[in-house]
Order: C-alpha cells, then sequence, then structure tokens
C-alpha cells in the first residue's frame, strides 16, 4: 500500500512541474507583414512577431529590418512613438518570462521537498506500526514454544505408557500362540479308521520325532551346503524331487542317495493342478486327470531309475502344494501316498521354512533367525510341541545374500532340537512309528501291467 501512494505522489509532482514549465507548447504567431507567414521570432526592439525575410539577425539578436536595425546607416533614425510603445511592452515582457522562469525550479523544489517530508513521515510511522506488531509477534512465539514443550511432553509420557501396553498386549497374544500350537490340527486324520490318508502332514504327537524334508525342483545352489551339514550331524532326511530336477542334477542325486537319504516323488513337469493361483480355491483344473497325473508320476520314476538305479519311495508330494482330495485318490490309486508339512492358522503355527521366497520385498518374505525362533519357540509350547513335525525346505534358493538364505540356520536348529530331546527321522520311519502301512501301495505297484512309463518298483 505505501509504495502505491509513493508513486501516486511522484506522478502529482510531475504534472506539476510539467504544467509551470517554460518549455511547454507555445502558440504559433504570424509575420505582422506576412500574416500567413509563421514568424521566425520577435524584433527585442518593438516586441513584434515577424518572419526571417522582415527581420536581420545583429550579434546574436533579432530586429526588424525596416524599422529597428541597428545598423550604422539607420542609427540616426529616430523612433516613433509606437515604436517605443512596443519596445517598452517587450522589455516588460521579457521581466516577465525571466521571473517565471527562475520562480519555476524554486516551486518545484519547494513541492518535491514537501513531498519527501510527507514521504518520510508516513515510512517512519509504517516502521513504527512494524516494529510494534514484532514485538507483539515475538510475545506470541514464546508462548507458543511454551505450549509445544508442554504438549512434546505429554506426547513423550502417552507413547511410554501405549509402549508398555503393547508389550503386554504382545505377550499375552505370545502367550495365546503358543497355547494353540500346542494343539496340532486333525491329529486323528493320520490314522484312520480304514485304509490310507489322502494327506500325511504330521505324524504321532506321543513321540519326539521330526522329518526334515526338501523339495527340488529349479534351483540346486545350496545342495552341498545342505548335504553337508546333514552329514555332519548323521541327520537322514527325505528329498522330494522333479523328473526334470534328476536330469540336470544327477550328479548331485548319486550323493543324496550315496549319503542315506530317501527319495520321493515331486512329479516330472512340477505342473499346476488346482486353480489355488487364480482363485485361492483347490478346485481341480481342467486338463487334470487321473492319466495325466499317472503318467507324470511314472516318467519322473522312469527316469530316476535310468539315471541313479533306483526308484522313489511310496510317497509323493504336489508341486505348490496344490492338492484335494480327488488328485490324492488318484495319486493312492496309482501306488503313491501324498505327504505334506504341518499347517496352522497362520505362518507361526506351520513347519514352512518361507525360503522359497526371493527377497524382503515380496509378502511372507522371513529370515532364517526367524524361522529359528518359530521352530524353537513351537518345540518349547506344551504339551506336544512339534512332536510327529514334518519341516517343509528347498534344495535350492533365489536369495543372493548368503546371511538371508534359510539353509545357513539349519546346522543350530538340528543341534537345538536335539538338545530338546528331539530325534530326526525319514518319512518311511515317520509312517512306519505312526502306525501307517504303507504296504498297500507296494501291491498297487506289482497289480498294475508294466507301461513305457509305469515299471514295477524294485
Amino acid at each position: 500500500m505505501s509504495r502505491r501512494r509513493c508513486f501516486a505522489g511522484i506522478k502529482v509532482t510531475y504534472n506539476i512541474l510539467y504544467i509551470m514549465s517554460p518549455t511547454k507548447k507555445r502558440k504559433r504567431h504570424r509575420c505582422k507583414n506576412h500574416p500567413k507567414v509563421v514568424a521566425r521570432g520577435r524584433c527585442v526592439v518593438c516586441g513584434s512577431w515577424i518572419c526571417k525575410e522582415c527581420g536581420v539577425f545583429k550579434k546574436g539578436q533579432f530586429y526588424c529590418s525596416d524599422s529597428c536595425d541597428p545598423s550604422p546607416d539607420k542609427q540616426n533614425k529616430v523612433p516613433s512613438a509606437e515604436n517605443k510603445k512596443a519596445v517598452a511592452v517587450s522589455s516588460s515582457r521579457r521581466s516577465s518570462r525571466i521571473w517565471a522562469s527562475s520562480l519555476l525550479p524554486l516551486l518545484a523544489g519547494i513541492c518535491l521537498a514537501l513531498g519527501g517530508i510527507a514521504f518520510g513521515i508516513f515510512t517512519l510511522r509504517k516502521n513504527w506500526e512494524l516494529s510494534a506488531e514484532n514485538r507483539f509477534l515475538k510475545e506470541k512465539r514464546m508462548d507458543l514454544i511454551e505450549i509445544i514443550k508442554a504438549n512434546n511432553r505429554e506426547i513423550s509420557s502417552l507413547l511410554k505408557e501405549i509402549h508398555s501396553l503393547k508389550v503386554e498386549t504382545e505377550e499375552k497374544d505370545e502367550k495365546t500362540k503358543s497355547t494353540r500350537r500346542s494343539r496340532p490340527r486333525n491329529v486323528k486324520y493320520y490314522k484312520p479308521a480304514s485304509g490310507l490318508p489322502f494327506n500325511f502332514k504330521n505324524g504321532d504327537v506321543s513321540q519326539k520325532l521330526v522329518t526334515l524334508t526338501f523339495d527340488g525342483g529349479s534351483y540346486a545352489n545350496a545342495a552341498d551346503e545342505i548335504l553337508d551339514t546333514l552329514n555332519s550331524r548323521n541327520v537322514r532326511a527325505t528329498m522330494f524331487l522333479t523328473g526334470r530336477f534328476i536330469m540336470r542334477q544327477t550328479p548331485l542325486i548319486r550323493r543324496i542317495v550315496a549319503e542315506g537319504h530317501e527319495l520321493g516323488n515331486h512329479t516330472y513337469s512340477h505342473p499346476h493342478l488346482t486353480s489355488w493361483a487364480r482363485d485361492r480355491v483347490h478346485a481341480t483344473l481342467p486338463d487334470i486327470s487321473e492319466k495325466m497325473l499317472a503318467r507324470d508320476l511314472a516318467k519322473a520314476n522312469n527316469i530316476l531309475r535310468k539315471r541313479v538305479g533306483i526308484e522313489f519311495k511310496p510317497f509323493w508330494r504336489a508341486p505348490y502344494g496344490e492338492k484335494n482330495r480327488q488328485i490324492c485318490r488318484w495319486a493312492l490309486r496309482n501306488g503313491y501316498l501324498h505327504i505334506g508339512w504341518r499347517q496352522g492358522r497362520s505362518w507361526y503355527q506351520n513347519l514352512d521354512s518361507n525360503d522359497w521366497i526371493p527377497d524382503e520385498d515380496t509378502p511372507g518374505y522371513r529370515s532364517p533367525q526367524e524361522f529359528y525362533d518359530k521352530v524353537i519357540s513351537m518345540a518349547q509350547s506344551e504339551p506336544w510341541g512339534i512332536n510327529g513335525g514334518i519341516i517343509l525346505m528347498h534344495l535350492g534358493t533365489e536369495r543372493k545374500e548368503k546371511e538371508q538364505q534359510t539353509h545357513t540356520i539349519l546346522g543350530k536348529t538340528i543341534d537345538q532340537l536335539r538338545g530338546m530331546g528331539y530325534q530326526f527321522v525319514t518319512i518311511s520311519e515317520m509312517l512306519q512309528k505312526s502306525g501307517v502301512d504303507i504296504n498297500p501301495l507296494l501291491q498297487v505297484e506289482d497289480d498294475k501291467p508294466e507301461t513305457p512309463f509305469n515299471n514295477t518298483r524294485k
């Protein structure tokens, strides 16, 4: 607002000076002798307006050439009364013009001085108002700072209370989870009254037995370290292998067999069997049939016999864990019992290591330490712990950083569980000690005719 007023004052001052200026545009005059011709100037003697033809310049002055010329031949000429009167009028006009030209700068200076004084007074007043406002705002700011400090102290105390409540809640939740973990689901399912179960995922909970299982379908970059760990602790595990994996990793399979581990069928091509990946429902896919499943299982078994000279044990594991009762019934009719792993309502209640998840940005990722803590916590729960538990891991990993690879915690897990009294057995031993007789599966193979993809198990 002050800047606009300043510019308005300057504009008014400029207009006043322009109006009073002697250099403004004057009225055009005509020659007294030639009315149609614009005058060149005024005679310094008589004051008449004359053109260039009627005047003469002498020593910088303009004179009438006929009556006022100061030439020597015209010095004796006596001016008339009219000429004297014109000379007097011209002199008075010159004096008034000189007075006006000297007064205008003075008036302009006075106007500028008054404008400067007014502007200075206005500026001082605004500065005083701003200073008063700054002092007021400073006082208010100090009050606000005190209020913020008090609020921060109150927030800190509330956060401490919230943290203590959170810790208490987590402890209660952990106790609740431990109680839930101590009760494996569907225990009676593994000892049906008639025939074999469709899916064996946990052994007898009255015995402190644990089975380590490893799936081999794609990568094998962790297999040697896993076998070294198992061999150094004299532990025998069960490996579920696909036919394609056996073709790519034949020397590794020979080492697995030589070190006493047993092999289970993981199909030939590792296909999706249900629609779980699409709609989270285990509905059998349209292109999956009993004939297709039987051929895939038989093809993988045939490759193992040709490459290594042995056959799979009479159990299998569905790719991606996708199965239902119909698919498991088809496999039973073809001589294979499905082997799963302990399930639960959440990751903290099952024995899946989640080592197949590649990185921390992928949902479901769990570090090796989290897997170790979960297994030991479940093993310590009462009254059954992880009795009869089947643990799921893999022979390969997509994790690039060594400290993120789950198999690096395997040796520590085995040592800790053994220290708690657990014994490590294979799937065959777990089935036998859980009262599941697999001899009917061997008889199924004996009764079936030999085909290119189904040869008698020896």
